[in-house]
Order: C-alpha cells, then structure tokens, then sequence
C-alpha cells in the first residue's frame, strides 16, 4: 500500500476511534456504565458504527469493571494482538506490528 494511502487510512482510523470513544463516553453518561457491545450505541449515539478501516471487520471492544474500556483497530498485520501497541528499538509505532 502507498504511503499516502497508509496515511490516510491511519487518520481515518484514528478520527473512527474517537468517534465511538466519545459515543461510549456519553452512553456512560446516560447509562451510569459502558455497554455490553458496540451495537448498543447505534442510533442513541452514533447514528451506525464504522467498521475497521483496515480490515474491514468491527472495531474491537471491550469493556472491563468501572471506568474502563478498551477500543481498537486490528492494524496493519490483520491480527488482533490484544490491544497491544508495538514500537521500533527508536521508540516509533511500528506499523507491522501490534494494533
């Protein structure tokens, strides 16, 4: 993939992320706890959920006890590292690597 292309897919990502952090965000204000999945925010908070731009499937959700959630795309290697967010020996992302 070009580089423009991978730029663009990482904003894009990146601003879908937000948006259904902020919806979960609000359902915590409406509801007193996160959801169970995703799907409970569509339409109250998001009028339909984005899919992962990357691989095309669902973002990745879970939500643990309280205050708690964890969000994201599988990334760049197709596979759900847990959430797990890989850098280079200099400390970069490493984008062939982890979500």
């Amino acid at each position: 993939m070009s580089q423009a292309a991978q730029s663009f897919a990482s904003a894009q990502a990146a601003t879908d992320l937000a948006r259904v952090a902020c919806a979960l965000e609000r359902h915590w204000l409406a509801h007193g706890a996160y959801p169970d999945a995703l799907n409970a925010l569509s339409p109250a908070f998001l009028r339909e959920l984005p899919r992962d731009v990357i691989s095309g499937r669902p973002l990745v959700y879970r939500h643990g006890e309280g205050e708690r959630f964890v969000l994201y795309s599988v990334g760049w290697n197709e596979t759900d590292d847990s959430g797990l967010i890989a850098r280079t020996p200099k400390g970069n992302l490493d984008r062939a690597k982890g979500d």
